[in-house]
């Protein structure tokens, strides 16, 4: 097994409460701590070892459960927000090989932490048509059609790609997405960067994209459900228990809350621990947990 270490990215809509997610104390607005990501973009390193997350599948694809070339298809983060996300929607398995030479898409989950402060997120059209939407990119008018979509503490949601979605204000989430890290902005509140020029919007590829007819999905994740998707399998687990990874590809298991030491090395909430296939874990009474398990769909 080897334990990771989480890399923290800021966002114009972050929150220092991350820092309490293993976030780096020394960026304020922290809008993701990626917790297992082993894309070039970001790799996570891995502690006491000279190789990152990437450069160890590379050398050896066949112990993580991977061939020649793949890289490891989940990032495991913990996202939160003080403002709204932009309005956006992730490429579909389709369109990311056609358009961006990708292996796959970007369906993702969040499982809510901390709810967000109105209740809700943007999450499906009100009106089913792409018209719809081009009409509204034209107006700057997204949130007449966009469905304000329920949200509490514990509801795991799923996002497949291609569906219309954004965080919205006071949020915090354990996030599970597909390895394209890939968004297209629809609308971004006339946001502007660090060099006062308005972020950039992909209007355009995020209507390519959009299936307007999907939903999202809403489950229950309290302590010891498992939900199953058609990229990943998550279970939550707390108190004192031996979880093992049974699949043939590596697990990843993430620290929501408490400590975990393993060889006198203290993991802590925020951390994530790659179980490789038939590898054992024990958690302690206090530690809660979520294990990840890929699922090799694009190989059926």
């Amino acid at each position: 097994m080897y334990i990771l270490e989480p890399e923290s990215r800021e966002r114009i809509w972050g929150t220092p409460r991350l820092h309490d997610y293993s976030g780096n104390h020394q960026i304020e607005k922290i809008g993701s701590v990626y917790s297992a990501s082993g894309v070039s973009e970001i790799d996570c390193k891995i502690v006491n070892e000279e190789q990152t997350f990437s450069q160890m599948i590379t050398d050896d694809p066949k112990k993580f459960g991977l061939e020649a070339g793949e890289v490891y298809p989940l990032i495991i983060s913990f996202t939160a927000c003080d403002e709204n996300l932009s309005i956006q929607v992730h490429p579909t398995d389709d369109y990311a090989r056609r358009i961006e030479h990708m292996p796959y898409g970007k369906s993702e989950a969040w499982y809510f932490i901390t709810p967000p402060k109105d209740g809700w997120i943007y999450a499906e059209q009100e009106i089913p048509e792409k018209s719809a939407i081009s009409e509204a990119a034209k107006k700057n008018e997204y949130t007449k059609i966009l469905r304000e979509y329920s949200v509490n503490r514990n509801d795991l949601i799923y996002i497949p790609s291609g569906t219309i979605h954004a965080l919205t204000k006071g949020s915090l989430v354990y996030e599970i997405q597909q390895a394209t890290d890939i968004t297209y902005r629809f609308y971004d509140y006339d946001r502007k960067d660090k060099s006062g020029q308005k972020r950039e919007l992909h209007v355009d590829k995020a209507i390519e994209t959009l299936h307007p007819e999907q939903h999202v999905e809403k489950n229950s994740f309290v302590f010891g459900e498992t939900v199953a998707q058609r990229e990943f399998t998550i279970r939550h687990l707390k108190g004192e228990q031996i979880v093992v990874n049974e699949s043939e590809i590596a697990s990843i298991l993430t620290i929501l809350t408490g400590e975990i030491i393993i060889n006198e090395i203290s993991c802590k909430t925020g951390q994530s621990i790659v179980l490789l296939k038939d590898e054992r874990l024990e958690i302690p009474e206090t530690a809660e947990v979520v294990l990840a398990t890929p699922k090799r769909y694009w190989k059926k």
